[in-house]
């Protein structure tokens, strides 16, 4: 072939296949492009499914049903018109960024302190706005919801429960059991006394080592009190004295303790409900929220024999009264120096001064003023103590309080040479009848979202009622939600053009119509409040009364019908909640017995709101 025809011959490929690209790019792009589009959008909603498993179902359900959050999977956010769905996915976007004030619902940007950046969120609105193409049980949904339950699921194979309560090692150390016992097996050395490297400490024997064993003190810090806890010596003691079975190990400093039921079998723990003996000079550690008297059944004695042997901390205290469960000392001089960054608030709060404004006229101070300054001398009321801090000391106490350690100490029967403690510590006559405290199913399932005793028992294979020994671990069920839902409340400080609901912001002057109910003339015998996701509907003698806006008026004695529809809600007559929680699907009645106006709300849907009046 001459080189003319070479020639031609390229020309003519070099055409063919520009012209092969051209009709690719004319014919096969765009078609590969929507192929692309589209694939990267159901990326995004599988992650979306993921994330929502992961962080959002605890308060809105596995597949977006509903439960303290409202409902996602709607018909109203699956709308596909482009001017309905652009402004679904603001409103999403919105909420997700700020969260909702007034509600349980946080903001979610990590730049306004969630935990998701941006492009995460995006994958969530995509998951919640993605269309419907499928059907459960007759009611479309869209399949990536399928998704995000059966990545639920997944998690919750991963998940589980565990039975809480007393052990042998909390028992002893609310009781100081142990220390002593080690303190004599080492000369009485001061159980606080920070130890020295490679010290040998003897370990006090017990049924299964007789001689006890020696133990090297290999790290900084450390003391006899320390090493009785991490070495088990209150727990063997209190198991010897009852003649519990176990098994004993220590090895390179790690000892180990393991429950035997009578036929030797490992068990998880103790029983709810058990009794245990104390050995003689065992103490008791106030926890927050005891009473004299819960104190008192918790260990098998009497009241009288608490208050004989702790007279000053049961002074003016009744049996159902709660404790003081921090420490407060005495104070030999009613002065206080200020330190940097101290404002009246906080030394009444350290000093347990409730009338600031009192405080602050003692001292000749504007109440308001935001500090006092470092070393100003801040005169304290008559019968004032000081509440211990956790980094305390009796020389710092002394020091801000215009006096010695020792004579602070000898105020309160104390030692300065003892570390200063915040515990309020009771002493107790002989134990031979400690309750031991643990779970009950139904309150190992208020830990988690969507769960019940009876789901949880069918989950495992026993009883509703059944007893576990403490730390036992349960299975959770296909249908829970993860662990319960938090408390705290959003202030809406993220975002603060949305820091009041709606329908808050509609009351506010100038901005809108306030919510006004009119009471009803005539009286209604058949009342019905329905909770839907956001409202509360009643339907009173049959008629149904526009959500959220809705009042009745009865005489005493009426019997109301609560029903969740959808959600999950709380009845609230006036601030205060009434009974356990309604799951949809679930009534209660209620009798309103006495006269009065009752606002009727819900802690988990700021907007829901209804009135009834009870008269004669």
């Amino acid at each position: 072939m001459n080189t003319q025809k070479q020639i031609i011959l390229i020309v003519a490929l070099l055409f063919m296949t520009v012209g092969g690209c051209a009709a690719y790019a004319a014919i096969d792009l765009p078609v590969r492009a929507d192929s692309q589009s589209q694939w990267t959008l159901d990326q995004s909603r599988e992650r979306g499914a993921l994330l929502y498993a992961n962080n959002c179902r605890t308060c809105h359900g596995n597949r977006g049903e509903g439960g303290v959050g409202l409902p996602l999977d709607t018909p109203e956010l699956k709308n596909q018109d482009p001017l309905v769905l652009a402004a679904n996915k603001a409103m999403i976007r919105r909420t997700l960024y700020c969260g909702r004030a007034g509600t349980r619902m946080p903001a979610w940007l990590n730049t306004n302190g969630g935990s998701l950046n941006a492009i995460q969120i995006e994958h969530l609105i995509n998951l919640i706005t993605a269309p419907e193409d499928t059907e459960v049980d007759g009611v479309p949904t869209s399949k990536w919801w399928l998704e995000a339950e059966h990545f639920a699921h997944n998690l919750n194979t991963e998940l589980s429960a565990l039975v809480g309560g007393d052990t042998l090692a909390t028992i002893a150390k609310a009781h100081g059991i142990g220390y002593r016992e080690i303190s004599a097996a080492n000369g009485n050395r001061n159980v606080d006394e920070i130890l020295p490297k490679n010290t040998r400490v003897q370990i006090p024997g017990f049924k299964a080592r007789p001689d006890g064993y020696i133990y090297t003190v290999y790290k900084d810090n450390e003391t006899l009190r320390k090493i009785a806890d991490s070495q088990l010596v209150g727990p063997v003691i209190i198991a010897d004295l009852n003649g519990l079975k176990y098994t004993f190990e220590e090895k390179r400093g790690v000892a180990t303790l393991q429950l035997l039921t009578e036929d030797g079998k490992p068990r998880a723990g103790l029983f709810p409900g058990e009794t245990l003996k104390l050995p003689e000079g065992a103490t008791y550690i106030v926890a927050a929220g005891d009473t004299p008297a819960s104190i008192a059944q918790q260990h098998g004695i009497a009241v009288a024999d608490l208050r004989r042997l702790n007279p000053t901390i049961f002074q003016g205290v009744n049996d159902t009264d709660p404790l003081e469960h921090r420490r407060q000392l005495n104070l030999p001089s009613l002065v206080y120096v200020a330190r940097e960054g101290d404002t009246l608030q906080s030394i009444a709060e350290a000093h347990g001064i409730k009338d600031v404004v009192g405080l602050a006229q003692l001292n000749n101070l504007d109440a308001g003023a935001p500090v006092v300054n470092p070393g100003q001398e801040i005169r304290l009321p008559s019968g004032t103590r000081y509440i211990v801090g956790l980094a305390d000391t009796w020389e710092s106490v002394a020091r801000s309080h215009k006096t010695t350690a020792a004579e602070l100490a000898r105020a309160n029967g104390g030692d300065p040479a003892t570390p200063l403690s915040q515990d309020v510590v009771l002493q107790l006559p002989k134990i031979d009848r400690y309750t031991v405290r643990g779970q009950t199913l139904e309150e190992v399932a208020k830990g988690f979202a969507n769960v019940t005793a009876a789901t949880l028992a069918e989950a495992n294979g026993i009883q509703p009622n059944s007893i576990l020994a403490i730390g036992t671990t349960l299975k959770l069920p296909d249908s829970a939600w993860g662990t319960a839902p938090p408390d705290a409340i959003n202030p809406g400080t993220a975002c603060v053009q949305y820091a009041v609901p709606n329908a808050v912001f509609q009351t506010l002057p100038g901005l809108g119509t306030p919510v006004s109910v009119k009471k009803p003339e005539n009286f209604s015998t058949d009342v019905r409040f329905e909770a839907h996701a956001n409202d509360w509907t009643i339907v009173a003698d049959g008629q149904a009364q526009q959500p959220n806006l809705g009042g009745v008026k009865v005489k005493p004695g009426t019997t109301i019908t609560f029903t969740s529809i959808v959600g999950l809600h709380n009845i609230v007559f006036n601030g205060e909640v009434q009974g356990a929680d309604l799951k949809q699907g679930d009534t209660r009645q209620i009798t309103m017995n006495t006269p009065g106006e009752y606002k009727v709300t819900c802690d988990y849907h700021p907007p829901m709101l209804g009135y009834i009046w009870v008269e004669q």
